[in-house]
Parts: C-alpha cells; sequence; structure tokens
C-alpha cells in the first residue's frame, strides 16, 4: 500500500491505515511530511504527534500533542465523552477502567473533524509514544470503517510489540539502491557523482536516507565527483549519529569501549578483536550485551555491525584518548610481517607527534600496496608516513611519493595539493625536479599548457644532472605541452637542450633528434626534419621505448609519411602489449592512426573512451582534445549537430586554456563540415582562420595537413589567388617530406586547380598511383573528384568505375556526405545501381585480425588486451564483421574460419 492510496480511501469517506517502519535514517519522517502536504493541498485536516523518550511514560501524552488541535469540536460531542476528552488534554489523572470510554471518545472526535473534507492523523518516533497512546490508537484503527480518517504511523526499528497488530498495514523502509543514492547526492553538487563513490557510500550507510543527505552537504564537489578519496571515517552529522547511537548509549560501559575496538579494526577480526579486548582488561562476554541487542553479529571470523552507520558513529563520537588508546592495543596485537598497512594503520593513529618508526612502517606498507596495484592505498599510507617523518627531506621524499600515488589513481586535486605542501619544504634538486615533472604533468592535463611547458622545462633543468635521461623524458612531456598548446617551434628549443644533457644515454640523443626534428616541421626545414627525424626513429627503436617510437610516429604523420606511422604504431602497441603500459602520446598516435586508415568506429571508441576517462579523473585539457576529435569524426559521417555540439564544447575549455591542438581541430572539424556539405565559402573562410591562427588559437601541422581541404575549398569557391597560396605551400612541404601520400595530395590538388579536363585527369590518375593503401578515405576522394572530371569531359564508362569504387569504399567507411556525393555522380552516368547494404563488404585489417582472434577462442576482453584496444572497440568491430561474413554467432564465425581462412586473410 502507498502512502497516496490511504489518503485516496480517507478522500472518499472510507478510512487508510498505514504503519511505516525501519532503521533511523530511513526516510520515515519524510514520507509523513509528503503525507501532510499532501493532506493540505486536497483540503484536510491534518494533526500530528512525535514520540519522545522523556514522556514515554505519561499516559496519554501522545494522544494530547494528537488531539488538541481538534479541541474546539468538542461541543459536537455527547457530554460525556466531551468531558473524558477534556481530562486527556488536561493530562489530568484517570483511572485504568477510563481507558475504554477515552478510546470510543476519540473515535467520535475523530469521526466528527473528518467530516469537512477528511482527517489525517500522523505520529511519528512511535517507538517513544506512551503505552495509553498506542493502546487507544489501535482500538480506533480496529473501528475505522467509512469516517473518512487516515492514520498514518512511523516507528523505528526495533518497535513495540504493541503495535505489532493485524490491523495496521506494515511497509519497512529499506535503503536506497545506487541509481537512487547517485540522484540524491547529485543533488549537493554541480559536478557528476561518480559511480563508484555513490556506490562506496551506499555500502558504507547502506543507502540510509538520513547518511547520504547529510554526507551530500559534507563532502566537497571532488570527493564526489572521485577525483579526491572519501574521508575514513565518513564525516556524519551529529543527527546520524545521535539516531544510531541510541540503543549503544543504553549498554554497559564496557561493551561500549569493546564495541569501540571492533570499530578501529574495519576488517573486523575477530581475533585481533578479541585479543585487543583483552589487553584492555576486558573478557569475551563484553561483547554479549551488543550482540543481544542486534547491534553487532559475527559472521565467520569476523566480528561484523549489523549496519555500517553504527561502526561510524561509535567511533566518531569516542573521544581522542578512548581512540588512541584503542588503536594501540589492536597495533600490539597485530604483525608488522604481514604488510598489509593494518598495524601501521592502527600506529599512526596512536602516535602524538613524529615518530620516524611508525613512519618508516607506513611507508613499507605504501610500497607494498603500490606492488599490488592499489595505488590509492598507497597515496593515503604514503601521505601518513610523511606527515609522521621527522626528518625534512625524507618528508618531501614521501610526499612525492603521496602525491604520485595520487595521479596514477587519478586524485587530481589531492596531487597538486600534495605537491604544493612538499614544495613549501623541499631542498633536494632532484626531489624538486620530480614534483615539478609531476605539477607539470598536472597542468598539462587540467591547467593552462603554457604553465605546463614552462613547469615541465624548469623540471629538466632540476633533474639534469643527477638524471640526465629523466630530464630527457620531461624534455619529451614540455614538447607535448608545445604539441597541445599548438607551438611546436619550442621543440627546436627543447632539441637544443636536450643537446646540452650528457650524451651517454641513447635515450638523450633520441630525444634531442626527434624533438630537434618535429620542430624543423613547424619552421619550415622540412628537408632537414626529414633527416632529423628518420635518425630519430631508427634510435627509438633501437631502444624499444614507446613513448620515444610514438613521438618518430607523430614525426613521421606531419612529414605525410602514413604508413610509417602505421608501422611505427604497431610497434608501440606490440611493446606496450608486453609492458602493460600505453602513454598519451602512443594513444594519440593509435587516435591518428585509426582515423587515417578510416577505422571509424575505432576512433570514435577512443575518442568516446578517452573523454570519458578524461572526465572521470578531472583531466579537463584532456578531455577537450577528445572532443574535438570527436567534433571531426561528427563531420565526416555528415551529423552537423553533434559536430557542432562537440566542437563549440571543446572551444569552450581549449580557448581559455590556449590548448592550441583542440582548438584547431575543433575549427578543422566545422571547416570539413562546411566542404562536405557545399558551403565552400564558409569552409574557406575557416581553413584560412585556422591557417593565420598563433599558438594556443591554432595548430601548424592541423594547418599544414588541412591544405588540401583548403586548396579544394578555395577553387570551388572561385578563388584562385588563395588556392594557389595554398598550393605554394603545400608544394614546399612536400618537397621536403618525400612521401608518397604527400606527393598523391599535392597531384590531386594540382588538378583541382586546373581548367584543362585532360590535364585534370592525368593529375588525378598519377595521384592514384601514388596513393598507399594505409589512407583509404583519400584515395576514395581523389577516385571520387576523378569520376567527376571524366564524367564532364563525356568519358562516362572510366567515369562509372571510378565513382563505384568511390562510393563503395566511402559507404564502408561511414563518410556519408562525400559517398552521397558519390553515388549522385553515379546516377549522373546513367547507371542505375543499388547501394551496397549497411555492414556488407570486405573486412577491414582491424577486423580481419579481430575476427581471427575471435575465431580462435578469445573473450573479448582478450582480444582488447592484445591489440591494446577497449573492450568497446573490440564490440563495435565484432558488430559489423559478424553480417559482412555471413555468420551469427561465434561458433559460427569459428566454423567459417576453419572452412574459409582466406576470407580472414
Amino acid at each position: 500500500m502507498k502512502i497516496d492510496d490511504v489518503l485516496h480511501e480517507a478522500a472518499i469517506s472510507g478510512s487508510g491505515l498505514l504503519l511505516l517502519h525501519g532503521e533511523p535514517g530511513a526516510g520515515k519522517s519524510a514520507l509523513l511530511d509528503h503525507a501532510r502536504r499532501r493532506a493540505v493541498a486536497t483540503g484536510m485536516t491534518v494533526v500530528e504527534a512525535r514520540g519522545a523518550r522523556p514522556e514515554s511514560e505519561y499516559p496519554f501524552a501522545g494522544l494530547h500533542q494528537l488531539l488538541h488541535p481538534l479541541r474546539h469540536h468538542l461541543p459536537a460531542l455527547p457530554p460525556a465523552q466531551a468531558e473524558v476528552l477534556s481530562g486527556v488534554l488536561r493530562l489530568a489523572s484517570l483511572r485504568p477502567d477510563d481507558m475504554f470510554p477515552v478510546s470510543v471518545a476519540v473515535l467520535a472526535l475523530m469521526t466528527e473533524a473528518a467530516r469537512e473534507g477528511g482527517l489525517l492523523c500522523l505520529l511519528d518516533d512511535a517507538q517513544w509514544v506512551d503505552q495509553a497512546t498506542v493502546n487507544t490508537l489501535l482500538f480506533v484503527a480496529r473501528r475505522l470503517r467509512g469516517e473518512g480518517v487516515a492514520l498514518l504511523v512511523a516507528q523505528r526499528d526495533p518497535g513495540w510489540d504493541a503495535l505489532a497488530d493485524p490491523v495496521l498495514p506494515r511497509v519497512r523502509l529499506e535503503g536506497l539502491d545506487l541509481e537512487a543514492a547517485t540522484s540524491l547526492l547529485a543533488a549537493w553538487t554541480e559536478d557528476i557523482v561518480d559511480p563508484r563513490v555513490a556506490g562506496e557510500l551506499v555500502a558504507r550507510t547502506r543507502g540510509n536516507t538520513l547518511a547520504l543527505t547529510e554526507l551530500g552537504s559534507a563532502l566537497s564537489a571532488p570527493q564526489l565527483s572521485g577525483r579526491e578519496p572519501l574521508p575514513n571515517p565518513l564525516p556524519l552529522g551529529e543527527g546520524v549519529e545521535r539516531a544510531f547511537l541510541d540503543r549503544v548509549r543504553a549498554l554497559p560501559h564496557a561493551t561500549q569501549l569493546a564495541l569501540l575496538v571492533a570499530a578501529a579494526e574495519e576488517t573486523g577480526d575477530m581475533a585481533a578483536v578479541l585479543t585487543a579486548t583483552a589487553r584492555l582488561g576486558l573478557d569475551c562476554s563484553s561483547f554479549d550485551p551488543a550482540e543481544e541487542s542486534g547491534v553487532i553479529g559475527v559472521a565467520g571470523r569476523r566480528i561484523v555491525f549489523r549496519h555500517p552507520v553504527v561502526r561510524t558513529a561509535v567511533y566518531s563520537a569516542s573521544s581522542f584518548t578512548q581512540r588512541r588508546k584503542v588503536h594501540g592495543a589492536l597495533a600490539d596485537v597485530l604483525l608488522p610481517e604481514a604488510r598489509d598497512g593494518r598495524r601501521a594503520w592502527h600506529l599512526a593513529a596512536a602516535a602524538m607527534g613524529p615518530d620516524e618508526e611508525v613512519a618508516a612502517e607506513l611507508a613499507d606498507a605504501a610500497e607494498a600496496a603500490r606492488s599490488r596495484g592499489d595505488r590509492l592505498s598507497a597515496s593515503a599510507l604514503w601521505e601518513r608516513a610523511a606527515h609522521l617523518t621527522p626528518e625534512v627531506d625524507l618528508r618531501a621524499r614521501r610526499l612525492y611519493e603521496a602525491s604520485r600515488a595520487a595521479w596514477q589513481s587519478g586524485r587530481l586535486q589531492h596531487t597538486e595539493a600534495l605537491i604544493a605542501e612538499a614544495e613549501l619544504i623541499v631542498r633536494q634538486p632532484e626531489v624538486l625536479g620530480k614534483l615539478l615533472r609531476l605539477r607539470g604533468t598536472v597542468q598539462l592535463r587540467s591547467g593552462v599548457i603554457t604553465e605546463a611547458f614552462r613547469t615541465l622545462s624548469r623540471a629538466a633543468a632540476c633533474l639534469a644532472e643527477s638524471d640526465p635521461a629523466i630530464a630527457a623524458r620531461c624534455l619529451v612531456e614540455a614538447a607535448e605541452a608545445a604539441s597541445y598548446g599548438g607551438d611546436l617551434s619550442r621543440c627546436v628549443e627543447l632539441g637544443a637542450t636536450a643537446g646540452l644533457l650528457p650524451f651517454g644515454s641513447p635515450t638523450v640523443q633520441c630525444t634531442h633528434l626527434l624533438l630537434s626534428g618535429i620542430g624543423a616541421v613547424a619552421t619550415g626545414d622540412v628537408r632537414g626534419a626529414r633527416e632529423l627525424i628518420t635518425r630519430g626513429t631508427e634510435k627509438a627503436v633501437a631502444l624499444g621505448d614507446p613513448t620515444l617510437i610514438a613521438w618518430a610516429g607523430i614525426g613521421a604523420l606531419y612529414l605525410g609519411d602514413g604508413a610509417q606511422a602505421l608501422t611505427l604504431y604497431q610497434q608501440v602497441s606490440d611493446l606496450a602489449r608486453t609492458s602493460g603500459h600505453l602513454g598519451s602520446q602512443p594513444g594519440d598516435l593509435h587516435f591518428v592512426v585509426a582515423l587515417e586508415t578510416c577505422s571509424g568506429g575505432e576512433a570514435v571508441a577512443l575518442a568516446e573512451e578517452g573523454l570519458r576517462l578524461a572526465r572521470k579523473t578531472g583531466q579537463d585539457n584532456l578531455a577537450a582534445v577528445h572532443l574535438s576529435r570527436l567534433a571531426l569524426l561528427h563531420a565526416l559521417r555528415g551529423d552537423e549537430p553533434a559536430c557542432r555540439d562537440a566542437a563549440e564544447e571543446a572551444l569552450s575549455v581549449a580557448l581559455g586554456r590556449r590548448i592550441g591542438l583542440a582548438v584547431a581541430t575543433a575549427r578543422y572539424s566545422l571547416a570539413v563540415l562546411a566542404l562536405m556539405r557545399g558551403e565552400f565559402a564558409e569552409a574557406l573562410h575557416l581553413f584560412e582562420l585556422l591557417a593565420a591562427s598563433e599558438p594556443g588559437r591554432g595548430h601548424p601541422m592541423v594547418s599544414m595537413l588541412s591544405l588540401p581541404d583548403r586548396i579544394e575549398a578555395a577553387v570551388r569557391a572561385r578563388e584562385p589567388e588563395s588556392a594557389r597560396a595554398a598550393m605554394g605551400t603545400l608544394e614546399a612541404w612536400q618537397a621536403g617530406a618525400e612521401s608518397g601520400e604527400a606527393r598523391a595530395l599535392v597531384a590531386r590538388s594540382r588538378a583541382l586547380l586546373t581548367d584543362d579536363d585532360e590535364q585534370a585527369i592525368g593529375l588525378f590518375e598519377e595521384a592514384l598511383r601514388l596513393h598507399g593503401g594505409h589512407v583509404p578515405v583519400e584515395r576514395a576522394r581523389t577516385e571520387l573528384y576523378l569520376g567527376e572530371r571524366l564524367r564532364r569531359a563525356r568519358k562516362r564508362v572510366d567515369a562509372r568505375r571510378c565513382l563505384r569504387s568511390a562510393a563503395d569504399t566511402l559507404d564502408q567507411l561511414d563518410v556519408g556526405p562525400w559517398a552521397e556525393r558519390a553515388w549522385r555522380e553515379l546516377r549522373a552516368t546513367g547507371q542505375t545501381t543499388r547501394r551496397r547494404k549497411e555492414g556488407s563488404g570486405e573486412l577491414t585489417p582491424q577486423e580481419r585480425r579481430i575476427a581471427r582472434l575471435a575465431a580462435a577462442g578469445n573473450s573479448n576482453q582478450e582480444i582488447a588486451t592484445q591489440l591494446i584496444l577497449s573492450r568497446r572497440t573490440v564490440e563495435y568491430h565484432l558488430y559489423k564483421v559478424f553480417p559482412k561474413l555471413g555468420v551469427a554467432s561465434r561458433a559460427e564465425l569459428t566454423q567459417l574460419y576453419y572452412c574459409e581462412p582466406t576470407l580472414f586473410d
């Protein structure tokens, strides 16, 4: 039965009864308030009473509260009943044999009060209402039929047996589930409530509404979003503690102390708790009253609190002296060899001040936590160790370790706080360099890009003497900041700095070559850049360093050599598979390769997964980059609303933080969208804006790589001067790059510029010969443009062949607008043809790899691990593979693999 049903019954001259019961804070009072508001809104009279422990021994005290607002109805009652109730309202002494006439009179009074619109009686905290009132209300409840009276009672568990009457339908209020708890917590913060945080709070409060409400206001936005750790114990308000400690306060003092021992040992380890309790002079029987009253129970070898909030309340309500004594006893009975942190935490909680012995044990436990992958615990242990460390330099080192573990666990704001604390005391250049490197990394992901560049450069200077290889790594990370900021010319400076480091390390030599080469591309010395990047690539491959190989791959992309970039990415994947590490630059290369090879679904999955993780960990800069990439993918698919939304959101962050890469990619997306929609003047304007943008507002390589699109926009907008100017820049870049793909794009752009059909056809055919197979979308575009020229030259048979190939490829790659254009051109040649069904066609290289692994019996997660993909990406590809191969299950896929293996080659 629902509350609204109870009110409805009373409103139609019936009667409604309901008893709500549950733990403290379950929401019983809130539901009574809801009922009161609904009743008032419908014109019902509402009276209410609340039980109070001090009044529980006074007969009719609850009835006095309930009936006092109805005293003006007494004259309408028979004189004898009015006199009896007058005695109740005066709290006059009544004899036991007065109970029946009182009960009859109460029923009469409620009936009279309900005549106009009905009556709602609310009784809260019924467990503390006097017995006389309870008996009277049960008498009334048994006799209500059609009087228009509703009675709602709320009581805390465990309640009075007297209320366990069949006449009162009962509803037990359980804790909120994860979805409801998340919604409740979200009302207290503008930030997103992390599902893991909500899940942990539900587990630690059992979904208690009052506890979650108070925690929603007590916890910070970073804590609710998962960027900062939750405090332990949770900051329960006085209301929650008071509600849950009622039963505990009634227990013997020895039992309360024993409960504090159990509360302090979170694992509930019975042996440890009982031994520590004995050290405090108590025996096992001290727990008996708590078990009998339902406060605790036993589960295997663990002592468990029946409600997790009780444990928190017991611990929080104790004094510091009590807690220190209990933690000391627990530390005495736990073995240091376990290295699980339990003994160290108890020692720390019992410590009165800095203590190196305790700090060292905490540090040892932190190392153990890090080795088993628990970076969140490691960070907390390192931080506590640092605060107990007397020696300043060692304290700074431990704060650095705490901040590093916090960063690795995704606690961004806490990382910054720990770095700031360490910087106040650090004296050693090596430790300062490590702190600066970590700060620069945080700034790169969530701060101002130019500040990240400066911080990482300072870190390299601090580490140059003590560790040149790590200093070189800092320079690489500074180059990442320069790249994100769109100021690649800074790589010249970084490469020169790397050249000043001691050259004993191959990492230093490789860094010098790659950064100098990428800087040379940005400053226009493409030929010199090619030589430097080639040499740097050889060293990176020899070193087997995934980050440096990824930078070599990005250098190859800047030289227009997508085939080399693909080869290097595959090497990065192989290395990352064995090391389990894939940093941001390898991830960037992965996305670009997926985009260039038009593994559209893979590129979307990469960008969406990257965006999800960036938002989850508060890395706003990285989120902007992923949003700009999604905008480009939406543009290629012709989804204008999604493209504009993603680009606008990316720009809202990127412009203020000078993330030139995200700004340039977002604006490039809008330009491509305009180009594909045939809005050539708008597209040209956006491409020219992109080319003229300064660092922080654009990116030189995005501008350079967009030149073929800019030339096309200028030609179709009938702006030949703009087209020729862009052509000159493209030719100069291609002359230094000397890659087949770059030459193909130059030939295609020259074809677009000429009005001579025969000359244009020859140039388009040259471009097709130069195109590699790794960028199918560019080859398909060239086929489209060639087909258009052939049709214009009335060579319809040749045009059909090119246009059909272009249309099929662009359809398969899900490049909607260009595919539609190819099909229109094909129909214009006079050929009547049907488009292939979505999902038909040959497998892409990535789909073949995934299909082979799936046919061999690998799970989606195993495939994802082997290919360094997300599980979602694998699922996307298999969704495409099954209809292409005409199978409906993995069993059929395996059978097909063994019957026709050439389909998977």
